[in-house]
């Protein structure tokens, strides 16, 4: 009789319904994650219901991670290559037996395998893809491996001319994590584990006495390592000469970026330094190439949301706008509206400072100021070029914005972002900038605001027992969220579409809070609002709202 699918299991055990296995079957065909973590990252499991279904399916035993055994003499029974090539960890022996976690599906061979190289009979136990990073994690640890890095390179010289300098477009990191220490192991130690932990940013900031190493994950910086000052200048010199720059100058500020493949996944490290009365600092930025494909239902709009959403998008032509700060995934909107509206019948192009991701049958277009390419140049030009659809990077100035109207008001449907606290705010910023007021109200058809806000970790979250906290559940930290109480974010949205009282308002120059009452009147759900449904939800927690989100009155969990 063939082995049930996990698919199959998790719907007969009434963890998931068809919808949401037909969803989690896609998104693990797009991005290659195996299905069972795709589910836990889209809140439907648990790791721990995972977990017990693995079990079922395999017949091996399951040890959740908070009850797991694990001795960390035996970490170097099982070489690190093996260890990650067949995703399998050693946690403990008995007796003369070894105990070994293992993330299906797995092949028997490899268990042979390791029962041969280290003599010992082995007994496999599940674990799942989580749990499996957060052990790689917290035994493979950075700080450990960078100290032994930092050993031998100190027995080396420290003359920067002797930094590797190479040219190519894309390299495989991987290839380079097996070579004799040298600065290319600590760039690339940094790299990779950047990726594990899920960072979006790396941080290489001079103090007075050294430099310290921070991650951004789920928009929160986090101390990783500090390195000596010798050592950090040479990393931030190599990571320089990947990405084309001038590693001469250290003060005036850089930008540059390079490609590389990280675990069989594309990333563009994107990288800014400046210098800083201590030294250098650098900013990397990782951008995951698959992830920014992300379907409108899985953006975190609430279903009113994201009707509205859909509606706004499906209008010929006119002007929307998505605001909010940097890092608050106006892009990844932007892009998941263009997924849906990307067909045959229509001329796409985009117009970007840079090009994120390259977009498949759509036209887009680098603004390079220096070359005299801006925004505004760039647009004047492609509505000689038939577009049915135009996506504008970022409105930064007057030339910019009315260029944008007037491609909004001739037919054709422009997509934009721009840096305001909320939807309403825009009407009054693009007013600052000297779009005149008929020119707004003809052109704008709706104006999407949003914040990113972490959420609670599935595998450890718990029912908060307060009754006065209007919190339904509360973190507790567990070693899959690096003890934090969180993992993953969703994005909060406000949208408010321009109505024709909205229109009138603009005209007669009406001020911020007006066209707020209009829109709330309208039953536009701002925020704060959206956010507190994500906290009933058990998504996140209020104390996360306020961390991203001005919260307009004292609330309380009878609300």
């Amino acid at each position: 009789m063939p082995k049930k699918r996990l698919g199959e299991i998790l719907l007969e055990e009434g963890l998931i319904t068809e919808e949401q296995l037909k969803e989690a079957l896609e998104e693990a065909k797009r991005t290659g994650e195996p299905l069972g973590q795709v589910l836990i990252d889209l809140g439907y499991i648990t790791p721990k219901d995972l977990g017990r279904v693995l079990q079922k399916q395999f017949n091996v035993t399951y040890e959740s991670l908070e009850r797991l055994k694990f001795d960390p003499s035996v970490k170097d029974t099982i070489p690190e290559d093996i260890v990650r090539q067949y995703r399998v960890f050693p946690l403990r022996k008995e007796g003369n037996t070894l105990v070994v976690g293992v993330v299906p599906p797995f092949n028997s061979d490899i268990l042979e395998k390791i029962s041969l190289l280290t003599g010992l009979k082995v007994r496999p136990i599940i674990i799942t893809e989580s749990e499996y990073r957060a052990l790689l994690d917290q035994v493979y640890d950075i700080t450990q491996r960078a100290k032994d890095v930092i050993e031998k390179l100190a027995e080396e010289a420290s003359d920067e001319d002797n930094v590797m300098e190479i040219s190519v477009e894309k390299i495989d990191i991987n290839d380079l994590l097996g070579q004799e220490a040298s600065i290319n192991v600590v760039v690339n130690t940094i790299l990779v584990d950047a990726v594990s932990d899920r960072a979006t940013d790396i941080h290489i900031e001079p103090t007075r006495y050294d430099y310290r190493v921070r991650y951004r994950i789920d928009g929160v910086l986090m101390d990783k390592i500090k390195l000596p000052k010798w050592i950090a200048e040479q990393l931030i010199t190599r990571l320089k000469v990947m990405a084309d720059m001038d590693i001469a100058e250290r003060r005036r500020p850089q930008d540059g970026h390079f490609t590389a493949r990280v675990s069989g996944r594309e990333f563009d490290f994107r990288i800014a330094t400046v210098g800083s009365i201590y030294g250098e600092m650098m900013v990397i930025r990782l951008l995951d190439k698959k992830n920014i494909f992300v379907d409108i239902s899985r953006l975190g709009l609430l279903p009113e949301q994201e009707e509205i959403f859909h509606k706004l998008i499906s209008v010929p032509y006119g002007m929307i706008l998505v605001t909010g700060p940097t890092g608050s995934g106006k892009t990844t909107t932007l892009y998941a509206a263009l997924s849906v509206l990307n067909n045959e019948s229509k001329e796409i192009i985009t117009v970007e400072d840079p090009v994120e991701y390259e977009l498949e049958g759509i036209n887009q277009i680098n603004v390079n100021t220096k070359a005299g390419i801006t925004f505004a140049s760039v647009l004047r030009s492609i509505l000689r070029l038939d577009p049915d659809i135009i996506l504008v990077g970022e409105i930064r100035d007057e030339d910019t914005a009315k260029t944008a109207i007037e491609a909004a008001l001739t037919g054709h449907l422009v997509l934009s972002t721009l840096h305001t606290n909320d939807a309403p705010s825009a009407i009054i910023r693009l007013q600052e900038m000297g779009v005149e007021k008929y020119l707004l109200s003809a052109s704008l058809v709706g104006i999407v605001a949003q914040r990113l806000v972490r959420k609670l970790c599935s595998n450890c979250k718990v029912r908060n027992e307060d009754p006065t906290s209007p919190n339904v559940y509360v973190p507790k930290g567990c070693p899959v969220c690096n003890f934090t109480g969180y993992s993953g974010r969703t994005a909060v949205f406000e949208i408010m579409p321009v109505s024709e009282d909205i229109q009138n308002a603009i005209l007669r120059g009406a001020s911020l809070e007006e066209i707020k009452k209009i829109a709330k009147a309208e039953g536009m759900i701002d925020m704060w609002t959206a956010g507190l449904e994500k906290v009933k939800a058990g998504i996140t927690t209020v104390e996360e709202l306020q961390r991203v989100i001005k919260s307009p009155i004292e609330i309380s969990r009878s609300d």
